[in-house]
């Protein structure tokens, strides 16, 4: 009786973890799927090095100037597995509300430059990515560090971004993977100019805390001040390709 129920936790346990990844992502291969001491063995009989290119592109609906949910530029990582940029049901570190709420990367970069889990980090700098566009920026990587994390905000919400973590990268040629969106749970998502900084409203830095776990984001409900037609979107509301390039 005791194994049965060991037994039944352990496929309990299994069941949430791989409702929570799908839960993060929908992905589309081009790349072999290989487990991550596989992709070090592989790697490891070249150089030892690769190369990446990350494309980001914004599937939300381009209803006006500014309008539904341009990205703040993306901060992103390559990291062992062992690192985590933030975990679904879990609560947001301090460096992701920033980000979350009022795309503050700062923060963030330092806690990525500071930890010996983390490989090479990039963040956007050519500004925002606005809705049916893209931006493409090249990442490395090393064994062992061979998983791929980023984080972006919509910056008309109050707390929502999308992004994705532990992301596994291509042996070679592409992996695909189509974002959802998530709400930080650190700020009610009142939806009043008053308290979002993007484009539609102008109001960062102003905000009414909460203390909830991560978890997919509702959209824009027309509860405040946002039209959900302007300002909503669909899921998946972002595609990244990540290209291995050498």
């Amino acid at each position: 009786m005791q194994r049965l129920k060991i037994l039944a936790a352990v496929l309990f346990s299994l069941t949430l973890f791989w409702a929570c990844n799908e839960d993060q992502v929908i992905t589309n291969n081009s790349s072999p799927e290989v487990s991550d001491q596989d992709f070090s063995e592989k790697l490891a009989k070249g150089n030892k090095y690769a190369e990446f290119e990350v494309t980001l592109e914004n599937l939300s609906p381009a209803t006006g100037p500014g309008a539904s949910q341009p990205f703040a530029p993306p901060v992103m990582a390559t990291h062992t597995p062992l690192f985590h940029i933030f975990r679904m049901h879990r609560f947001a570190s301090d460096e992701l509300r920033q980000i979350a709420e009022d795309a503050v990367s700062g923060p963030m970069l330092d806690m990525l430059n500071n930890s010996d889990f983390v490989y090479d980090i990039v963040a956007g700098s050519s500004g925002p990515i606005f809705p049916g566009t893209m931006q493409k920026f090249v990442i490395k990587t090393k064994i062992p560090f061979v998983k791929f994390s980023l984080v972006s905000m919509l910056v008309n919400t109050n707390d929502a971004f999308t992004g994705i973590d532990g992301a596994r990268l291509p042996l070679w040629g592409s992996r695909t993977y189509y974002l959802k969106t998530f709400d930080a749970g650190t700020e009610a998502n009142t939806e009043l100019k008053a308290h979002i900084p993007g484009p539609c409203c102008g109001s960062p830095h102003v905000r009414v805390p909460t203390h909830k776990r991560i978890k997919k984001h509702k959209g824009i409900l027309g509860v405040g001040d946002l039209d959900p037609a302007v300002f909503g979107w669909d899921n998946p509301v972002a595609k990244l390709t990540i290209t291995r390039i050498k």
